[in-house]
């Protein structure tokens, strides 16, 4: 069953909840007659303008906001911040390979429909996380600054890749097996894998550092220097 999305997906101030309420949640399903087909048409159609919209909105809202908590406990806050933002682009990273393996398949255009719903709410996870960790900027070290600069350009990419290939099926739902919609599809994943893997890979040296750091070494002197 197709349910209805909820809420007005109108350009607005956002608030929390707002990336929940505009969104439907698409299953596979049967499409018996064209009335249930135009009311999945309209459907998708609320959902691609909201999820651009909010996706946008989300990673801007929280960007200028005026954090006055002490620098160690801020850096603290956004370790933790990014702990949770790299998990969840790990999960982004499989539903994405899920898609992906799809468009190799003989599967229908329903169950494309399902595995971009999911993309697309990890992408609104991310989106409100990145807001947060924007907000936080000042106060993160050098390296956790970077992964937070670096995640902004592939989660936005993502999330246009994922509404391109929502409206591709929407115009062709006969079949999903055409250049354009595996093109955005291969995008999807490919932005959320160099997501995760620069998330990945930042944050290690981060982890690597602070273990060096409280270590406390100093350099060694050479004998007979």
């Amino acid at each position: 069953m197709i349910s209805h999305p909820r809420g007005d997906c109108r350009v607005r101030p956002l608030v929390a909840s707002d990336l929940q309420k505009c969104f439907g949640t698409y299953e596979p399903t049967d499409i018996r007659n064209e009335d249930k087909e135009m009311l999945l048409t309209k459907k998708l159609k609320m959902g691609l303008f909201g999820f651009a919209v909010l996706f946008v909105a989300a990673v801007a809202a929280s960007a200028s906001a005026d954090s006055r908590m002490p620098n160690g406990d801020g850096l603290g806050q956004v370790a933790d911040r990014l702990a949770d933002f790299k998990r969840a682009a790990s999960q982004l990273r499989r539903e994405a390979g899920t898609l992906d393996a799809h468009g190799r398949s003989r599967v229908s255009w329903q169950t494309h429909t399902h595995q971009l719903t999911a993309v697309k709410d990890h992408v609104n996870q991310l989106g409100v996380t990145l807001a947060e960790l924007e907000a936080l900027k000042p106060h993160a070290s050098e390296s956790q600054r970077m992964a937070i600069e670096h995640a902004r350009p592939h989660l936005a990419s993502v999330a246009q890749s994922t509404t391109r290939a929502f409206e591709l099926i929407n115009d062709n739902r006969g079949s999903v097996h055409f250049p354009e919609y595996g093109e955005a599809v291969s995008d999807i994943y490919e932005h959320a894998d160099v997501l995760h893997m620069k998330l990945d890979a930042i944050l290690d040296y981060e982890d690597a550092k602070t273990r060096l750091d409280t270590l406390e070494l100093e350099p060694m002197s050479t004998a007979g220097s």
